[in-house]
């Protein structure tokens, strides 16, 4: 009894973890066609050439005396 109890519990906590997974979106994609397409907080444009999001430069500045 306790036997089957464990099997019955191992199976449903194995459906309930791949029930996760199957609802989980995919990860967002680096295409876009303008820049609002991509993370502007971050910096990122859009090559227009290309059609994905690319990180401008970073100026760094300059080092403190």
């Amino acid at each position: 009894m306790v036997r089957r109890l464990a099997i019955l519990l191992a199976l449903a906590a194995g459906a309930s973890i791949g029930a996760c997974t199957l609802l989980d979106d995919d990860p967002p994609t680096n295409t876009c066609k303008n820049d609002n397409d991509c993370f502007r907080a971050q910096g990122e444009t859009c090559n227009q050439t290309k059609h994905i999001c690319e990180q401008k430069a970073v100026d760094a500045g300059v080092d403190a005396p």
